[in-house]
């Protein structure tokens, strides 16, 4: 799974390819660590990086997360790809979003037919032992969802279309 996040204004570049059970490899602007991970609860991940132990508490809401590492706080703001590049925002074109990496529906929350709002959450997919809101990329309705919750999806698959 390949990620851009934007912290104080400096981009990262994140690779990370899960190379067996609870140990991945993340490329981080060209650096490459082995990381140990273990799900402490629902927002609370205990990262081994290089022999070094970090204790991770990761805070949601729509707009930002907070990330708190070993007593440090750090937010990361959520933005789509046309508000990272200063585009404009395509409205009332098909959308299809489609999953980076194989997961499991735990999920739905909306249904076809439903309006969605840019940023809405539309289902909640787990990937990697950990569940990630899939959100809507644009204003619409949600006019197909692919998988039902409990479905397992592959690299690619559609999970729905906004329109």
């Amino acid at each position: 799974m390949n990620l851009s996040f934007w912290l104080n204004k400096r981009e990262y570049r994140l690779s990370v390819i899960e190379k067996q059970k609870k140990t991945i490899s993340v490329e981080l602007n060209g650096k490459t660590y082995e990381v140990t991970v273990a799900f402490l609860n629902e927002d609370e991940i205990l990262l081994i990086i290089d022999g070094k132990v970090y204790n991770a508490i990761i805070c949601s809401n729509n707009s930002a997360y907070r990330v708190c590492i070993n007593g440090s706080s750090f937010v990361v703001e959520k933005k789509s790809v046309s508000q990272i590049l200063g585009k404009e925002k395509p409205q009332g074109q098909k959308r299809d979003v489609k999953t980076s990496m194989p997961g499991k529906i735990v999920k739905l929350l909306l249904a076809e037919g439903d309006d969605v709002e840019e940023g809405q959450a539309v289902l909640i997919l787990e990937a990697m032992k950990m569940q990630n809101e899939i959100k809507s990329p644009q204003n619409g309705r949600v006019t197909k969802i692919g998988p039902n919750a409990g479905d397992s999806v592959e690299t690619g698959a559609l999970l729905f279309t906004v329109e």
